[in-house]
């Protein structure tokens, strides 16, 4: 899609009143931009008066952390993490990359190509053609790096880790004065660096001059000058306006008093009330329909509320939040990837051996007072331990059926099955920007391991084919009608014509649930899921009007092997459990078996941002539609077996 087509569709996802806010900020911007001046001139324009010195130790006191309270294990995987760091080793996405001493701050590390040196408003992240993806030259800029390294200090009170994270913030600071470079197009990205430099200050209180906390203090300052003006507006107004509005209540909580702080904590806690009920439904489910972003939400929430009240309509909608996952969670620990995941983190404490979901879950749960997620290892309690020096005893699911009818999901368990049935929203507003097109998706497992998974994500800017695959009806274990998605994808983060679905009956005695969609209008779809001890039955049916060919997707887990037992019958296979699918069809079909093919995109699993590995995708496609499909329907039954 053209640059000035995507404006287009751009400019009508908004509203009248958005489309005015915009161009008032542009107005304001050209007017009265931000002055150009140092970090140390910014701090004293605030606080003339104010000593550097009480405003450092404000943040330690503040910020108190407990790095004794870690355990062994976890204490020795962050200073190896920090130890490799000091040799330029560390891992972007999973993929192993070497850091400059400092690092190249505009360079994409995997790539090896670098962004151009220029004012900000002269560069458009979205391009692909100059330094890849966006997203793998902001990650190391997040401070994420420096956090590890600060963490390794107050561990060790080795002064290696703390000369080197100051000497890497101070140069950051230096190389990306306000206004210039690719750092300075993302108020997020600002949002995110706030609380990883906010910690790192903490923790490195006594190892810096009264020079290096002015410039850091007054960079933080810029940066929260920056997100006051450029707060996601409405059909943007996602979890980056939660996590914009969550960095200038941190900042005001932390800042020396004064009318900034106030205005700052003021504002922004107000936006953090006002968003916990417009993208957490009451029933606890995240607006956005992607799971991989709740944790990221989460510790934004935590971060703040650990220094001031939380409103009992957020604690409410957090609290819920926190049950939803503790029912979708299967027994491995495992949480379905459903819609976007990019493995958004904000204060990693954590080593890489934790799990996002269960670590940020359990400090939430721990801040709320209710039951927390389990824990997995032991460094699921580390992010607990560093906030308050305690963790949770114990930790459950929630093994229960439950009806989400806001949010528009179905758990059913059963002695063997675990299944989530998606009959909900596309996404948030009008851009539902990281819903997928998955109506009437089923995930599951079996024993405790993902069987019928999602495909996952993949890609963002970098790879537009694959990012539109990703999120595309045939990577969802759901069926399509004349090869058409289930929604209209008009950009990486834009949608146009969106699919409804809802739920239409319900029996959780029976373990039973029906949603539809009306995706192919006029032709309606309805599926039925239920489970019973150790089988899953889904049961499609079909009004159509008009529609020529209507193909199913089925998507394994990598562990899982499939083959082919009989006619309408695949033997599932592990090693250890063995699951025999079922298919009893009206009408002539025809099936085949990929396994990473690059011509269909089929057969493959993003298992985090930025990888995918080959797995198994059944499809099924069914030509000669006759009104057998409306009154009998199509019969899939997953059998376990030992």
């Amino acid at each position: 899609m053209s640059s000035l087509r995507w404006k287009v569709k751009r400019l009508l996802a908004m509203s009248p009143g958005e489309v005015v806010a915009r161009l008032a900020r542009a107005i304001r911007e050209r007017v009265h931009p931000l002055p150009k001046e140092t970090p140390e001139q910014t701090w004293r324009r605030y606080y003339p008066n104010c000593g550097v010195g009480s405003a450092l130790h404000g943040f330690h006191e503040r910020l108190r952390l407990y790095p004794d309270a870690l355990s062994d294990a976890e204490r020795v995987r962050v200073v190896q993490e920090a130890d490799a760091l000091l040799r330029g080793a560390w891992t972007l996405f999973g993929y192993p990359v070497q850091l400059d001493d400092p690092p190249v701050w505009n360079r994409n590390y995997l790539l090896g190509k670098d962004w151009m040196d220029a004012p900000s408003k002269a560069i458009d992240y979205r391009r692909i053609d100059v330094a890849g993806g966006v997203k793998y030259v902001w990650e190391p800029s997040r401070g994420q790096p420096l956090l590890r390294l600060a963490t390794a200090y107050a561990l060790t009170g080795d002064t290696r880790y703390a000369a080197t994270c100051r000497r890497w913030l101070l140069d950051w600071i230096e190389r990306n004065p306000r206004g210039w470079g690719i750092h300075w197009t993302s108020a997020l990205e600002h949002a995110i660096r706030v609380f990883a430099w906010s910690y790192a200050l903490a923790l490195l209180h006594d190892a810096l001059s009264e020079a290096d906390a002015l410039k850091i203090l007054g960079a933080l300052i810029q940066h929260g000058e920056f997100i006051e003006r450029h707060l996601s507006p409405g059909s943007s107004a996602n979890n980056h306006l939660i996590g914009e509005a969550a960095a200038l209540a941190f900042l005001g909580n932390l800042l020396p008093h004064s009318a900034l702080a106030m205005r700052w904590r003021e504002r922004g806690g107000a936006i953090l009330q006002r968003e916990a009920v417009r993208q957490f439904y009451p029933d606890g489910v995240n607006a956005e329909q992607a799971f991989g972003y709740l944790p990221f939400v989460w510790e934004f929430y935590l971060h703040v509320y650990r220094l001031q009240a939380m409103p009992n309509t957020v604690a409410t909608r957090l609290q819920r939040s926190i049950e939803f996952v503790r029912n979708v969670m299967d027994a491995s620990g495992y949480v379905p990837q459903v819609g976007d995941e990019d493995d958004g983190t904000v204060a990693p404490f954590w080593s890489g051996a934790a799990d996002r979901h269960r670590g940020v879950g359990r400090a939430l749960a721990r801040l709320l007072g209710c039951e927390p997620p389990p824990a997995f290892s032991d460094a699921d309690d580390a992010l607990c331990l560093w906030l308050w020096g305690d963790a949770p005893a114990g930790g459950s699911r929630l093994t229960e059926p439950r009806l989400y009818p806001d949010g528009g999901y179905a758990v059913l368990h059963s002695e063997h099955w675990q299944v989530l049935f998606d009959a909900g929203a596309l996404g948030l507003g009008s851009l539902a920007a990281h819903g997928h097109a998955d109506a009437l998706s089923v995930w599951a497992s079996l024993d405790g391991k993902p069987l019928l998974i999602d495909a996952g994500t993949y890609a963002y800017h970098e790879d537009p084919d694959w990012r539109n695959h990703f999120r595309s009806t045939p990577a969802h274990n759901t069926l399509a009608l004349d090869s058409r998605n289930q929604s209209e994808i008009q950009g990486p983060f834009l949608w146009g014509k969106k699919a409804r679905a809802e739920f239409v009956q319900c029996d959780l005695r029976q373990r039973s649930v029906t949603g539809r969609t009306d995706a192919f209008a006029p032709n309606l779809v309805q599926r039925r899921v239920q489970v019973q001890h150790n089988i899953l039955t889904v049961r499609d049916t079909l009004e159509h009007d008009g529609a020529q060919l209507v193909r199913w997707y089925w998507h394994f887990h990598p562990e899982w092997r499939v083959e082919p037992a009989n006619e309408g019958v695949w033997r599932i296979a592990d090693g250890e459990r063995i699951c025999t699918l079922r298919l009893i069809a009206p009408a002539p079909y025809e099936a085949r078996l990929y396994c990473g093919d690059e011509a269909t995109r089929l057969g493959w699993y993003s298992p985090r941002f930025g990888h995918k590995v080959p797995c198994t995708t059944l499809t099924v496609e069914m030509r000669a539609l006759s009104d057998a499909l409306e009154r009998e329907g199509v019969v899939w039954e997953f059998r376990g077996e030992r």
